[in-house]
């Protein structure tokens, strides 16, 4: 018997805005010893005072089997305990958090309350999260470590890993899937094993008893793959069994405290691709296990990402849909680092304008809130800052005329295992393309009222990527059928910079595109035909820009391309 009443977010204090992933403790960025003031102010001085009203935030390590408390559940261990002891440390950061909870709890600190009740004084509620399969645990390359072997521990790690090999998807588990994928899956736990679903349950079930919490989530995406290959279906029983039992331990925690206790999930951005994990989303919704649902990708964002499907999964049920934004995406240049021989693509930071396009889309289909991951990371990354989208994204009535820029994603090198996970995600799209006679065409979706909007419009421009171009080669390109004139052609006698990215620009303030879909057709009208047996002429990125004016645009405005 849940405490649930049948309406969605009953088990929670109020509906959130945005909530904020601290999937670190930051604890690790900071030269030890750190004071209570400084805790605090580390995990909650990003956003206190903004949109955000919940915090999600590790337990200690992002790495699933340390916490940063003295622990009693078997099979899990403290962090400041693995420290004490002959564990690899294996980097600086790792040293420095664990050293860092170690001096606090020496000092009479408890980091995690410290940082609960400073959650209370800014007004964020305050919930745990696991994850539940990760690779911060594993020191070393394991690219080197041999067939049948262990790569080394580190600070993150437990025994419960390193001494029980029996327990991981294996080589032969991980087999069949492209070999950078499968070098890391063969050293993730298996989920058919009781004694790994109970870790990852009693962990929960301590946190939650330990600290007044208002949630807790289980992240499947950090990283993902829970069964040997073939076995997902059969595993979504026990899988589902988990999320089960700790569903009815939450309750009976709330229940004691008068005061329910928030579940949620992340999960791959697609159903289809939850379930190939072994995920039974649509029975966890049908049921009312979970709360909230949290569509999302790894690392680097699906910028065209359609929550349509989850939308009406969760329709008239008890749970509440909060699609994940990352704070990287992979384009096919290196923006404003430009070197020869730098190769995209590269994980560049999501600008605010990207951010904003990708809430407003979610929010105009009906997404309850946005869920918001590594955004604590983008300065360190990437030396950006990224958090001044938070002010933005809490309110569709707010993003209405703020600067947006639409990015057509693009397909994943399975390569690429930091993004590529076709275990559950989707990585061929519509980019890169070469181009012909014929056209191709892009869709890109965007959900403004540009007609409407007009009289605050700067400017509304679509800018092409395209590789390979020479004086010789003619473009054409169109926009919902209606032909559009390049703004910035290339021009014969004038230098061809190189290796700038040669962006081509379309002011489509004459023609706007509509509210949903639109078709960008490109085509070679002309090809240099010394260079068409070499190499092809390729579309790489697509960009749909739109400026407004100011108050509710840029104060500067007018200098940008």
């Amino acid at each position: 018997m849940t405490l649930a009443t049948g309406q969605k977010g009953d088990r929670l204090p109020r509906r959130y805005r945005i909530m904020w992933d601290q999937n670190l403790s930051l604890e690790a960025y900071y030269h030890p010893p750190m004071s209570p003031e400084k805790i605090a102010m580390a995990h909650f001085g990003s956003f206190e005072g903004s949109a955000v009203d919940a915090y999600v935030g590790a337990m200690g390590s992002n790495a699933g089997f340390t916490v940063g408390w003295p622990t009693k559940v078997a099979n899990a261990e403290f962090i400041a305990d693995r420290l004490d002891g002959d564990s690899r440390a294996c980097g600086p950061h790792l040293w420095r958090h664990a050293k860092n909870v170690r001096q606090a709890w020496d000092a009479g600190i408890d980091p995690e309350a410290t940082k609960l009740a400073e959650a209370r004084r800014v007004g964020v509620d305050f919930w745990f999260r696991l994850a539940m399969n990760d690779w911060h645990h594993l020191g070393g390359n394991v690219d080197a470590v041999p067939e049948g072997g262990m790569p080394p521990g580190n600070l993150w790690s437990a025994e419960f890993f390193a001494k029980h090999p029996e327990l991981l998807i294996g080589e032969d588990g991980a087999r069949g899937w492209p070999e950078p994928l499968a070098n890391v899956l063969r050293f993730f736990q298996d989920f058919a094993h009781e004694d790994v679903r109970a870790l990852r349950r009693d962990m929960a079930v301590e946190a939650c008893e330990r600290y007044d919490v208002d949630g807790f989530l289980f992240d499947f995406m950090r990283n993902p793959g829970y069964f040997k290959k073939g076995e997902e279906d059969r595993g979504a029983p026990l899988m589902s069994g988990l999320i089960t039992e700790t569903r009815a331990e939450l309750d009976r925690i709330g229940s004691g405290r008068g005061r329910p206790i928030g579940f949620a999930t992340r999960v791959p951005s697609t159903v289809r691709g939850s379930e190939r994990l072994g995920l039974d989303v649509r029975g966890w919704v049908r049921d009312g296990l979970i709360d909230i649902i949290v569509p999302s990708c790894v690392f680097a964002q699906d910028t065209e990402e359609d929550i349509d499907e989850w939308v009406d999964l969760v329709a008239g049920t008890e749970t509440l849909l909060y699609p994940a934004i990352e704070e990287g995406y992979l384009p096919g240049h290196t923006g404003s680092f430009q070197r020869w021989y730098l190769r995209p693509p590269i994980m560049t930071p999501m600008s605010v304008e990207m951010i904003r396009a990708i809430a407003s889309r979610h929010l105009a289909k009906g997404a309850d809130g946005l869920y918001v991951f590594n955004f604590f990371g983008a300065p360190a990354t990437y030396d950006y800052d990224n958090r001044e989208a938070l002010d933005d994204l809490g309110s569709a009535l707010r993003l209405k005329h703020k600067d947006k820029t639409y990015v057509v994603t693009r397909s994943l090198d399975s390569g690429e295992v930091r993004s590529a996970f076709p275990n559950c995600l989707e990585t061929e799209r519509q980019i890169p393309v070469s181009l012909s006679s014929d056209p191709v065409n892009i869709e890109i979706e965007i959900h403004d009222d540009l007609e409407a909007a007009r009289p605050r419009l700067e400017a509304v421009q679509l800018r092409l990527h395209l590789k390979n171009l020479t004086v010789e080669d003619e473009v054409e390109v169109s926009l919902n059928g209606q032909a559009l004139a390049c703004a910035n052609p290339i021009e014969p006698g004038t230098y061809a910079v190189h290796p700038k990215t040669p962006w081509f620009c379309y002011d489509l303030m004459d023609q706007l595109p509509v509210s949903g879909r639109n078709r960008v057709a490109v085509r070679l009208a002309r090809r240099n035909e010394r260079l068409a047996d070499e190499f092809a002429v390729t579309l790489e990125d697509v960009e749909l820009r739109i400026r407004f004016e100011y108050p509710n645009g840029r104060w500067h405005t007018g200098g940008e391309t």
